[in-house]
């Protein structure tokens, strides 16, 4: 690992905080936000899917195009784009403006989740790749936290939009360095082998200090390229493991995404303060930060996939306590820190999962899915949330329903982690891990 490898995972963190606070930011803003246009719970939980909707379309028909065109233009791209739509959410004079905006914001995450977590992948080694990954996660922990201490300051005064304006500055910023800081993906040079190409490689190459290149190397097998990227996640013995990952995907985001929209209105529920539940946001991310941080630490030692799996079974244990405690504000951001911290990590897990299962060469496409496959789950879960609190659900059912749901991911995972063993075993090199530089 040179400078400068270290360099881009940590813009590849900054990007992330960028994205924690722009997706916290309508979560904290909720409370006040839904007294001031007096917005029912149902449609509060439409908002939230908004987002989700559009990570959808982000991570699943954008992103991959980053195999195809390069990292670096489709992760410019989406960093402009959230930039924009968030200073014009600030702006925003109803409900339908902000509806749209939330949608717009949602498909450059969508994207942009992607190809943070290729990107840090494919510029660390094999040893590091694990805590690159874990290190953007926390960035997203990070975001959060920020967006809920800057929601703490201005909801006071009812000050909501300033949230969203911090939030697209930040990603401005984030966008500038960028354009100066990354190169394009080593990996998807060595690939796609344009006539100005080796010029690039050897620029990057100069940046990473590794030996320049007179030519190209010969091009990769036709069956590891992107174009084959549907055919080798379904493939034989690795079919199985890939749907039970989508399943983990799709069920986890179910919980994590009514977790983290509908949390702060709940502790405001039990009696905190609009701008004390927004605070909570700080507690509950210092939690998640540990969270990917004991992912990527322990990922290689215990396995990606069984440990997942273990976090995810505690997640579904920590709702459960969560949901039948008493109003209690103490207590329960104890428990809500808890169970942040076996969600979240459970969710860092599920991407080294991914890194550790398919070749780089579909990696763009495959972390695409489990994260399309996840917003589809997300676009589902607040919505859920805001249906059963409207139907007049107390805080104890509504948990124990999301702590069912928890217990899926659970199951799949273990059994996505002992198929994928015995595929790896049968496939030989087609789970190679992401190339070392």
């Amino acid at each position: 690992m040179t400078r400068y490898q270290y360099l881009v995972v940590a813009l590849c963190c900054a990007a992330n905080i960028a994205d924690g606070f722009d997706v916290v930011s309508l979560s904290v803003a909720a409370p006040v936000l839904s007294k001031q246009w007096h917005i029912d719970p149902a449609v509060l939980g439409t908002l939230f899917s908004a987002v989700a909707v559009g990570l959808v379309i982000g991570a699943f028909l954008v992103a991959p195009f980053a195999d195809k065109v390069g990292r670096r233009p489709v992760m410019l791209g989406a960093l402009g784009s959230l930039a924009a739509s968030l200073l014009l959410t600030s702006a925003a004079t109803d409900i339908w403006h902000l509806l749209a905006l939330r949608f717009v914001t949602g498909i450059g995450l969508g994207t942009l989740v992607v190809c943070l977590n290729t990107t840090a992948a494919e510029y660390s080694s094999v040893k590091f790749r694990n805590m690159a990954m874990a290190t953007v996660h926390i960035g997203f922990t990070l975001g959060m936290m920020l967006g809920s201490g800057v929601a703490a300051a201005v909801l006071g005064t009812g000050g909501w939009r300033n949230i969203f304006l911090a939030a697209g500055l930040l990603n401005a910023v984030t966008f500038t360095l960028a354009v100066f800081i990354l190169g394009e993906s080593r990996d998807f040079l060595l690939r796609r082998q344009g006539p100005k190409d080796v010029v690039a490689l050897n620029r990057l190459h100069r940046r990473m200090k590794l030996p320049e290149l007179t030519a190209m190397p010969p091009r990769p097998a036709a069956a590891e390229t992107s174009a084959n990227a549907m055919r080798l996640m379904l493939a034989g013995p690795m079919r199985n493991p890939t749907i039970l990952i989508w399943i983990a995907s799709l069920t986890y985001a179910l919980v994590g995404y009514f977790l983290l929209n509908w949390k702060p209105t709940v502790l405001a529920n039990a009696g905190l303060s609009p701008s004390l539940a927004a605070a909570s946001g700080i507690i509950t991310g210092a939690c998640g930060a540990a969270g990917h941080l004991a992912m990527g630490l322990l990922g290689r030692r215990a396995g990606e996939g069984r440990l997942t799996a273990f976090f995810f079974s505690l997640a579904a244990v920590t709702l459960v306590i969560f949901g039948i405690m008493p109003a209690a504000p103490i207590p329960l951001l104890a428990m809500a820190g808890l169970t942040t911290f076996f969600v979240v990590g459970a969710y860092t897990g599920l991407f080294l999962v991914t890194a550790v299962m398919y070749p780089t060469a579909i990696q763009n496409t495959a972390l695409g899915f489990v994260v399309g496959f996840g917003r589809i789950g997300a676009i589902i879960g607040p919505m859920i949330g805001g249906f059963l609190f409207s139907a007049g659900l107390t805080r104890m059912d509504t948990y124990i329903v999301f702590s069912i749901i928890a217990v899926i991911p659970a199951l799949t995972m273990y059994l996505a982690n002992r198929l994928a063993a015995r595929a790896a075993s049968k496939l030989g090199d087609f789970g190679a891990q992401p190339a070392a530089v």
